[in-house]
């Protein structure tokens, strides 16, 4: 496992869907990851030390472990399949160790509240992490001030939500493999990008 930071929220340029930027400073691969809109303010919010004037989820869930006696020790994006990233939450309670489940950007977004420590399997890092020279030419929208602007969701499926954050990880992989000129992988992944974009249009 590496250990990474939460280096910003952007937005992907094309299908303008919201990504969270890993970042692990020892080798300097940067693992983007396509999260929800309500995430990416969460993520956001906490990156930019803003308060909200009610408890949200995310601190709401913090409260709880405190009150209950519970640890965040760690979490980790530990898995990519069908370019779905996978994380677990590692909690310390009365002396054991659980796993749980989770969505990477929820992982990240407690992680953030408890200040536990985030990691990246070094094969998912491999697989999906660019390099931060390559990182650089991914655009973020900002704002004036230069932070990064995460816009308000649109009225969407729940398919047509997942389709894409897919799309937009892809599109990310795509200017990866271009970039590395491994054209055999850039041609898998523009095919699935083309199925997965026709596939949108019919929902």
């Amino acid at each position: 496992m590496v250990q990474v930071r939460v280096m910003a929220v952007g937005v992907e340029p094309t299908s303008k869907w919201p990504f969270v930027l890993l970042k692990d400073d020892e080798s300097g691969m940067v693992l983007p990851i396509g999260i929800g809109f309500f995430e990416a303010n969460q993520i956001s919010m906490k990156l930019e030390n803003r308060e909200p004037p009610r408890p949200m989820p995310y601190d709401l869930l913090r409260s709880i472990l405190e009150q209950l006696g519970v640890t965040v020790e760690k979490v980790v994006v530990n898995a990519l399949a069908q370019n779905t990233f996978f994380a677990l939450i590692t909690l310390k309670v009365d002396g054991q160790t659980l796993e749980i489940d989770s969505r990477p950007s929820d992982a990240i977004a407690l992680a953030l509240r408890v200040q536990a420590p985030i990691y990246v399997a070094e094969e998912v890092m491999e697989e999906a992490g660019v390099q931060m020279r390559e990182q650089e030419d991914i655009q973020l929208e900002s704002t004036p001030e230069g932070e990064a602007e995460v816009p308000s969701a649109p009225a969407t499926t729940e398919e047509e939500e997942e389709l894409d954050k897919r799309i937009g990880v892809l599109r990310l992989k795509l200017q990866k493999a271009v970039e590395n000129e491994n054209y055999e992988e850039a041609a898998r992944i523009r095919d699935e990008l083309k199925s997965l974009e026709e596939r949108k249009r019919g929902v």
